[in-house]
Parts: structure tokens; sequence; C-alpha cells
């Protein structure tokens, strides 16, 4: 399998790939919104709840989800009038943390029950459909293949491998457990780096017996952990895959989650999450309880520059702020990024020892060195766009980003839509290396926006108008 377009650069402030443990603080916070999707607290104000009990719930398709109770403690319900509400839990950690799962009873559950587990375990949002375009739906939806994605190369964010490591018979568990998910004749694909290397060897060994188990080696390029163009990847070495065949997505985390919960009876309590980037001093992966605050996590490292954090890697992660927010259900990164207040003197004539760029513009090129002064400047100044092409020549989708941009500048929608605005796949590539720094995913996505809801109000129209004929 191969990526169409991507780039990696290279940053300086890669975590290491020991996992440390971060301590239970003695308050989490439960961001009630999840996915797109807000959750209604089912617990009263000051109770007392034990570990994995259902703090709040939202009704889907199918069904409901949940989310489980990190810790054992009591609870407290703030109310936001310009946000949304928010559950405070002060921890009791002198209760042991246990499965709550009778899990000689998970062995043998049906395709039914195995979705009410995960759903009510806060574990079924890490699976994509590429059906709904988010999560599946919690009715008899079952994929002609779910993708097992062991690679996030956006940086940084926690690394495959690093999971593997750390939770090997865990997530080999989990991958068993997939199976039982599957349409008839269905197949679980894995997405590994070295097809040859020791973790592959490894997996074919522990999944022999399986043959609905098929092994890809991918570049570790980003946008390689884009779900759509996954499933676009897999369709071109896939002869039997068709366009129409619904598809699952779900990476390392997530299995493990799934194999923690089948076989050990855990719902999601923790999550493993990389800080790094040029802010830190010591960039490592933590394992933290959901609802930590990410204050705790700038304990680990800060730097003295001054630093601005990202939830999630380089290239879409979106800034926090790390005294009001707190690690959610589905986190994995915090980059941290030095806060540049005032401007390079003469930057421009510098050689660049320390930069690196998609074009060989810098010493870099010569050196292969790590990009030490990635920071919250702009390298520049927002201009125009120059016509130079970079961004068609990297984009993933195979798309002509300037010819977008040129039509949405224009206000010239339906020409976008033309020429596949459509399929954007908002990986964000072509803003980084866009030397005028236009901002074009962000263009790219309010037009989508535009284009659906003009969508969707002529198909009302449509709609009233063949009721009164």
């Amino acid at each position: 399998m191969k990526v169409w377009g991507s780039y990696l650069p290279k940053i300086a402030g890669k975590p290491s790939g020991v996992v440390e443990d971060v301590a239970v603080p003695e308050k989490l916070y439960i961001n009630l919104q999840r996915g797109g999707l807000t959750y209604t607290p089912v617990v009263e104000n000051a109770q007392d709840v034990k570990f994995g009990q259902a703090l709040a719930e939202v009704q889907v398709e199918g069904g409901k989800l949940s989310l489980p109770s990190p810790v054992s403690g009591k609870v407290f319900i703030e109310e936001k009038e310009d946000s949304p509400s928010m559950i405070v839990i002060e921890a009791d950690e002198t209760k042991a943390q246990e499965g709550i799962y009778d899990t000689s009873q998970l062995k043998h559950i049906s395709r039914e029950e195995i979705r009410n587990t995960l759903s009510s375990s806060g574990i079924w949002p890490f699976f994509w459909s590429s059906e709904t375009g988010g999560i599946p739906s919690l009715d008899d939806e079952r994929p002609r293949a779910i993708i097992v994605n062991f690679l996030l190369s956006e940086p940084f964010r926690a690394r495959g491998e690093v999971i593997l490591k750390r939770s090997w018979r865990i997530i080999m568990e989990g991958i068993k457990y997939l199976d039982r998910l599957l349409a008839d004749y269905g197949t679980i694909e894995i997405i590994l780096t070295a097809p040859h290397g020791p973790v592959a060897r490894t997996i074919y060994k522990d999944l022999a017996g399986f043959a609905c188990v098929n092994f890809h080696p991918v570049q570790p390029l980003y946008p390689v952990e884009n779900n759509i163009l996954l499933k676009r990847m897999l369709r071109k070495v896939s002869s039997s895959l068709k366009k129409e065949d619904n598809v699952w997505v779900i990476d390392a985390q997530g299995v493990e989650a799934v194999g923690a919960c089948l076989s050990g009876g855990f719902p999601l309590y923790q999550r493993v999450v990389a800080v790094g980037g040029p802010g830190l001093t010591d960039p490592k992966h933590l394992s933290v309880r959901v609802g930590t605050p990410v204050k705790e996590l700038l304990k680990n490292g800060k730097s003295n520059d001054g630093t601005y954090v990202l939830r999630g890697g380089l290239f879409l992660g979106n800034p926090v702020d790390p005294d009001r927010d707190y690690v959610n259900f589905d986190d994995d990164a915090f980059f941290f990024l030095p806060e540049v207040k005032k401007r390079e003197f003469l930057s421009f004539l510098r050689p660049g020892f320390n930069r690196t760029s998609y074009l060989p513009a810098f010493a870099t090129v010569l050196t292969r060195g790590d990009d030490t002064q990635v920071s919250t400047s702009l390298r520049g100044e927002i201009r125009p766009c120059v016509a130079c092409g970079l961004c068609e020549s990297i984009c993933p989708a195979g798309l002509l980003p300037q010819f977008l941009h040129r039509y949405l500048f224009n206000d010239e929608l339906d020409d976008a839509e033309k020429i596949g605005l459509n399929l954007c796949i908002g990986c964000n590539l072509c803003t980084y290396i866009c030397p005028s720094k236009i901002e074009l995913q962000k263009q790219f996505a309010g037009a989508k926006e535009r284009l659906k809801a003009e969508h969707e109000e002529a198909e009302a129209i449509l709609a009233r108008k063949n009721t009164h004929d």
C-alpha cells in the first residue's frame, strides 16, 4: 500500500519510546462532548460513583453510548453558560481498580452483546465507519473489512510501536475479538511499517490461526492515518473490496481498549499520550487517567521559553489552555510549541542549519538535521497565491488545491465542487507547505460546510414540492 503525496518533516522533540505513568490527580474533569456528540449526565450531584460506572449517556442509532468513570470517587456537575457542562470527580484511589465485567461470560457473548459492552465501556467511538463517516451504527452494521492501523505519523502522536510494546498480549486479544464484528467472509487488514521486521514476524506468529487477517506494509508518512485515505489505499490492493463496501478503521489504542475490555473486563479509563515538540526539554509518552488536567503534563519537561500547547499533532492540533483543559477519552497527543513574540532579525539571510522545508531551502537538506525552531511564528508573511504548485504535488487526495483556492476566493463554489472539493480529506498538508501562508484547509472546510448546507436546503425544497404535488 502506498500513500499518494504525503510528507513528514523532521521536527525536534520526538517523544521517547518509554511510557511513564502519571499519578492520578485529586480531581478529574470529564468533558461531556465527544466526537461531536453531547452526553447527558446520569449521575446526581455529590453522588458516590464506582470505577467504570456510567457518568453520562447519549442516544444514537441502535442504542446508547456511555462515558465510564475512570476512578471511584464523588462526582460534581459543573453547569457552564459559555461552554458545555462538565463532571468533576474527586478521586478515591484507595479503592483498587478491577475489571467490572465477568470475563468468563465475555468469551462466548454474541455480536450484539459485544456491541453493547463496548458502547457502555466508552470504547465503541474508537471505530470509524465508511458507511456513516463516523461512529458505526449500533444496529447490526457489519463491515466487509476492519483496518487495524498501527501507524500514526503526525508529529507527534502516540506511536503504534510504543503501544504494541506496552500492551502486546492485550492488543492480540483485541484483534481476535474483531473477527466477530465482521460481515461473512470479512477480513482484518493490519497496517504496519516493515513487513519482515520483528514486530510483523511476531504478529504473524500470534495470529497464525486467523485466515481472515492480512498484513500491509506502509511507509510512515503523513497522512497515512487518515481513515478515508486508508480505505482508498486498501481498495487499490484488494480486488475483492468494492467501492460501496463498508470499511471500519481502528487504531492501536482502540484495539488495546477492546482487548482490555473483552478479555480483562476493563472500561476505557486511561490513555497513552505523546507529549513532544520543540517546546519540551524531555519529550516522552505518558500513561494518564482520563480527565487529568493538561497542566499536569507540563510538569514533564516544560521549556523555559514558554509554550503554546496543541491538542493533537503538529498538522491538525487545536490550541488548548493548560489551566482549563483536560485529557479526553480520545486524546493521544499534546504538541508543545515555543511561543515566539519577537521577529527574528534578517532571518532570510541565515543558512538554516536548524530548520527544515518541503523545498531544499535550508542547510538541513545537507545535514539531515531536525527542525529545532518550529514555533508559533509563521516564518514569513501572508500573501496572495503564487501558483507554485507545491500543494498539488503533495496532496494525498490528488486534488488541485491552488485551483480550489482560486475558485473559492472568487466565490465560485459550484466550480470548486466540480474539480473535487468534497474529496478533500482535511489533512492540512497544503496549508503546512504553502509558501504564501494561506489557510487552505480552513478555506476548504468552510466551503464544504456551505456546500452541504446548500444541498440539504435543495433537498428540503424538492421534498416539499413533491409533497404538494
